[in-house]
């Protein structure tokens, strides 16, 4: 019951602020909760959180990326909004940043909560966010900002969504 209520108001505060070009995080969310509150077993915690910190990291030099090329000003163009501020554009990006981080803990720990995080920077950082540039460079042409680590952030999130969804009981081979 915690957990759905902290998605919700994830859900709901992401809107708020950020508004309707942030619709696709919104639905990745509630897809990432419905597949969490499904499955009772995870995969061991060593087989997934080398490649989440990398997922992370990925995180990090992706939201250097956009902010240093203006994607908080161009991507809310694409959905007929005004810009986002730097400042806007920013904090959003640092809280989801610590958030991963708290995640990332919260693995090391074992706490359940934490694979939905997990699944989340998987699938909506990392696999949504990369097609997402990669249909954006389509759409305009050329270079959308962001564009380069996000072709990253596809492909480690591809890694950590495989990782995460696999069997519970499959281990590392030795």
């Amino acid at each position: 019951m915690v957990v759905a209520l902290a998605v919700a108001v994830a859900c709901v505060l992401t809107l708020a602020t950020m508004g309707r070009a942030t619709i696709f995080l919104v639905v990745a969310m509630l897809l990432c909760y419905a597949l969490w509150v499904r499955r009772t077993e995870w995969p061991p915690v060593d087989t997934v959180l080398g490649v989440y910190a990398l997922a992370v990291l990925v995180q990090c030099a992706h939201l250097v990326e956009e902010y240093l090329s203006g994607f908080y000003r161009e991507f809310p163009a694409a959905f007929g909004v005004s810009p986002w501020s730097e400042k806007r554009f920013l904090t959003f990006n640092l809280v989801w940043l610590t958030i991963f981080v708290f995640a990332g803990v919260g693995l090391s720990r074992g706490r359940r909560a934490a694979y939905l995080v997990a699944l989340f920077l998987a699938i909506g950082g990392g696999i949504g966010n990369g097609l997402g540039h990669l249909a954006l460079s389509a759409r305009v042409g050329g270079y959308f900002p962001g564009a380069y680590t996000g072709v990253l952030a596809l492909l480690v999130g591809s890694i950590l969504a495989y990782r995460l969804m696999r069997a519970a009981n499959v281990s590392r081979p030795p």
